[in-house]
């Protein structure tokens, strides 16, 4: 049954959708995490942006990538396997799920990176980044090219100056967010009146992955990394394209078949 999907006309029809998540995830990671940020003047005595430079960070970039899309994936890859009918049905819906989320993820990834560099805002650790030459006055506005001499490296001064938005809570929003949807979405939570006893254990677990992302967006205030206003501009983009995402390809939270694809019933 898995070979008559896999050929079926069904699944044919997302083909456009998966190259443009594929063509997404390349643009960010080859050209939009590579391009140099707009210069903002500061003062290097700017206490917003004189805090310490975390060595160690709480969530890494490699852990988001984890966090925000691989576990839900799993997930969901898994939860598919029980929730489907059919085989047919089982793999149509993990398929349509996980197209969703990478869609979700790739898609603000991209706008993020582009926003950051549009912004140029230095990050909070951004004068440690900068290493100003001796000499450099207080309380007059300069740029990075007049008087940073990157001690840690020209990487991270430019990165220094992308805080905003978050791509940390972007991201994590886009892929933990869509995940808690998801969950609503295949166990009824808000279209099935009469299973109130499970209700709240549902509306908990459901909800477990929000609660996750808004620790990952938090924890970059916490590294110095992020002002707050970044983490929630990031958030809210994030909470934006998950739902876009998911009410792309599944009907509302709160009608009865809330737990199927938009084209279930499609031939």
């Amino acid at each position: 049954m898995s070979q008559v999907y896999f050929t079926s006309s069904k699944l044919k029809s997302y083909l456009p959708d998966w190259l443009v998540v594929i063509g997404l995830s390349l643009f960010f990671f080859y050209f939009t995490e590579t391009l140099q940020p707009f210069q903002r003047q500061f003062y290097i005595n700017d206490p917003k942006i004189g805090h310490p430079f975390a060595q160690v960070e709480r969530v890494t970039d490699d852990q988001l990538y984890v966090y925000s899309t691989l576990i839900p994936m799993f997930i969901i890859s898994i939860s598919s396997l029980y929730l489907g009918q059919t085989n047919f049905d089982k793999l149509h819906l993990m398929q349509v799920s996980n197209l969703g989320l990478l869609l979700s993820v790739s898609s603000v990834s991209v706008l993020t990176d582009f926003l950051k560099v549009w912004i140029g805002t230095p990050r909070p650790d951004f004068i440690e980044r900068c290493g100003p030459r001796v000499g450099t006055p207080l309380d007059t506005m300069v740029t990075a090219s007049e008087v940073c001499t990157a001690p840690l490296g020209a990487m991270y001064l430019a990165d220094g100056m992308k805080s905003t938005p978050s791509g940390h809570s972007s991201m994590a929003f886009a892929g933990l967010c869509y995940l808690s949807l998801w969950l609503i979405g295949q166990f009824k939570i808000i279209s099935n009146k009469d299973n109130e006893k499970y209700r709240m254990p549902c509306v908990i677990i459901a909800f477990l992955p929000v609660l996750g992302a808004s620790y990952i967006g938090l924890s970059r205030t916490q590294d110095y990394r992020h002002h707050f206003f970044d983490v929630c501009f990031g958030s809210l983009l994030g909470i934006m394209f998950a739902f876009g995402s998911y009410y792309k390809y599944f009907r509302r939270l709160t009608v009865d078949e809330s737990n199927k694809p938009i084209d279930y019933n499609q031939v």
